[in-house]
């Protein structure tokens, strides 16, 4: 976010989703300056993540945001030690899609946090041969978001998969996954194609 960010811009941003008032917390660097980080509490997890995902790289002001749900005790702790992890591993899709791929390539939204790539690969069983280094599960400060994006080797296997596993089961959580290819908007917003 805006260095400069202002309590209420936040609130504004969410509105509509169901965010708890004056839950919104701003991550501090160890002198106290603001570092671009933040925090805000929802009412229910649903509503957390419909915000996380409708919301996923809009603006708050000149700057759009990265946004990720978060555990209740990783908010409470969010600039304590353990905080909300600034400096963590940040794997971001858009870095391994560009015009060459992007027919190649499928998003899928609402993985467990704790996928695995092998769980992807047994997801996707029968349509082509799929290995680890096709699999890019995205993290933002060492926290999952729940996308992962997956190349297969034709442009026709990525629609069959889309066609035959959108809202199928995935992991031993048992969650549905959505699947995008670069025709959805949802692709195109994430990869910035």
């Amino acid at each position: 976010m805006p260095y400069g960010v202002r309590f209420d811009e936040i609130s504004t941003f969410f509105n509509g989703f169901g965010y708890i008032d004056r839950s919104v917390v701003l991550g501090t660097d160890p002198s106290g300056r603001k570092n671009g980080f933040g925090a805000i509490l929802f009412d229910t997890e649903d509503k957390a993540e419909r915000a996380a995902n409708d919301m996923n790289q809009e603006y708050i002001g000149d700057r759009y945001v990265d946004l990720s749900v978060i555990t209740y005790g990783d908010y409470s702790r969010f600039n304590g030690p353990a905080g909300g992890k600034p400096g963590g591993s940040t794997v971001k899709l858009a870095n391994f899609v560009d015009a060459d791929n992007a027919e190649r390539a499928v998003i899928m939204r609402g993985c467990p946090w704790k996928i695995t790539a092998e769980e992807v690969i047994t997801f996707f069983d029968g349509y082509g041969e799929i290995k680890n280094d096709d699999i890019f599960i995205e993290e933002f400060n060492g926290k999952r978001t729940g996308s992962v994006m997956v190349f297969f080797d034709k442009k026709d296997t990525v629609q069959e998969a889309k066609a035959n596993l959108n809202k199928a089961e995935i992991g031993a959580e048992k969650r549905y996954v959505e699947l995008f290819d670069c025709e959805d908007e949802f692709f195109l917003k994430i990869t910035k194609l």
